[in-house]
């Protein structure tokens, strides 16, 4: 297992490519909150650069990120501060999976990347700036949602809540 303090989630350009249809609801079943999102990620779609360690990937808001919010990143979150494993999957654009399991005050990070054969890498993050990145990652997704006028601040509050221990919340920048 590598040690590193390379572990980042950031915003990067416009992707001008959209190879899906724009999202709807025909049948009413998502809130407006989760239509908006669909939308924001969909309209606003930019390229998200991850790195870890030496690997360096990019994926997408459309679907990748969408995907990732839908799939309770916010509690993810909490629940790595809390002590418990998590695994994020970036599936359509670049086939890898990021388990992220915290052992005292490191996080074990291993990195499944799928094709025709399978490839793994390991690494030992420290716990508080992985928790910084995502939480500083998933506030700048929500912010620029906000900008865009897809989700309300209220909406985005309720929304990124479990992410952030009770002490935090009341100093959350909007």
């Amino acid at each position: 297992m590598k040690r590193t303090t390379n572990f980042s989630f950031k915003i990067g350009d416009r992707n001008l490519e959209n190879y899906a249809l724009p999202p709807d609801d025909p049948l009413g079943e998502l809130s407006e909150f989760e239509l908006g999102l669909r939308r924001f990620c969909y309209d606003c779609d930019r390229q998200v650069v991850v790195e870890i360690g030496d690997i360096k990937f990019a994926v997408f808001f459309d679907p990748d990120i969408c995907m990732l919010l839908e799939d309770r990143f916010p509690e993810q979150i909490g629940e790595l501060e809390q002590g418990k494993s998590i695994r994020i999957d970036f599936a359509e654009s670049y086939h890898i999976t990021i388990i992220l399991t915290p052992i005292g005050e490191v996080v074990s990070c291993q990195l499944r990347k799928f094709g025709y054969e399978h490839n793994y890498d390991d690494y030992e993050l420290d716990k508080n700036q992985v928790l910084g990145e995502l939480k500083k990652f998933l506030v700048e997704v929500m912010q620029l949602a906000i900008d865009r006028d897809y989700v309300t601040l209220e909406d985005r509050e309720k929304f990124i809540y479990p992410a952030f221990p009770e002490k935090v919340k009341s100093v959350i920048v909007v």
